[in-house]
């Protein structure tokens, strides 16, 4: 039974960590005290099946109850796990292997082998497709506001951890790369030949700036007066407009052409 006294608990836990460690040092069992421990564990055998068996017994029960980490503090474990991951990559890079399986060496300038790396690949493609059929950030699995494919989180530390230089030598990469190959730049899709395939060449010029796209309205010109101030008229050609600075007998230079056209559709071709 759990002590309840804090300082009880605390003399308790002291004096257990005394004994451990020195039936630890004398090569007893550190539970029993007794017999030697197994290779390569500090336990006896008999005390050592003892505790498989109560593991053993807690991870179901706990596992019928649907908790998570056989019923110990998640936080805790996560913690441990990530520790764990960390040292055994560390010791697999150490020792030239891949970094996540183990097994085999990976290209030059590289931690994980390819094989791993595209199992890993393909793990991200079925998992941002899932999150973003759900409407949810493709990182954290929050939900987003409209079409984003982030959350406001994630794309301001995406922004900050993110270097500028490198994200766009990785884009230009892949873009000479897909178009060697003859595939979409943005989604890996066959074109036959074609820069993006029709779904993203739609989705790239809808979200193209104005200045990038053609213009929907005729072109208009708009002849002032400087000295009045007035109009003398909208035309749509360069010659109507020079016709009615003719007939109202005015130089250019007292004149102001207004046009909706963008300046480099005005330069010589």
């Amino acid at each position: 039974m759990p002590l309840k006294d804090p300082v009880k608990k605390q003399e308790r836990d002291r004096r257990l960590r005394r004994r451990h460690a020195a039936r630890a040092a004398s090569g007893t069992c550190t539970r029993c005290g007794r017999l030697h421990p197994e290779r390569g564990l500090k336990m006896c055998t008999g005390c050592a099946e003892k505790r498989r068996a109560a593991e053993r017994a807690r991870r179901a029960k706990a596992r019928a109850e649907g908790k998570q980490y056989a019923g110990r503090d998640p936080e805790r474990c996560r913690r441990a796990d990530r520790a764990g991951d960390r040292r055994r990559r560390r010791a697999r890079q150490e020792a030239g292997l891949c970094a996540s399986c183990g097994l085999r060496r990976p290209e030059e300038n590289r931690s994980v082998c390819e094989p791993c790396r595209e199992a890993r690949r393909a793990l991200d493609r079925r998992r941002y497709s899932a999150r973003r059929a759900a409407g949810c950030c493709v990182r954290c699995n929050q939900p987003t506001v409209g079409d984003l494919s982030r959350c406001g989180r994630c794309l301001a530390l995406e922004k900050e951890r993110v270097c500028p230089e490198r994200e766009s030598a990785a884009g230009k990469r892949r873009y000479n790369i897909r178009r060697a190959r003859g595939q979409c730049v943005d989604c890996g899709v066959r074109t036959g030949g074609a820069a993006r395939c029709e779904r993203c060449a739609y989705r790239s010029n809808s979200r193209a700036p104005e200045r990038h796209l053609a213009a929907l309205w005729p072109p208009q010109i708009t002849v002032v007066d400087l000295e009045t101030g007035e109009e003398l008229g909208v035309f749509e050609t360069e010659s109507e407009a020079a016709a009615c600075i003719a007939f109202a007998r005015l130089r250019p230079d007292q004149v102001e052409i207004l046009s909706n056209a963008p300046l480099m559709a005005l330069l010589p071709s």
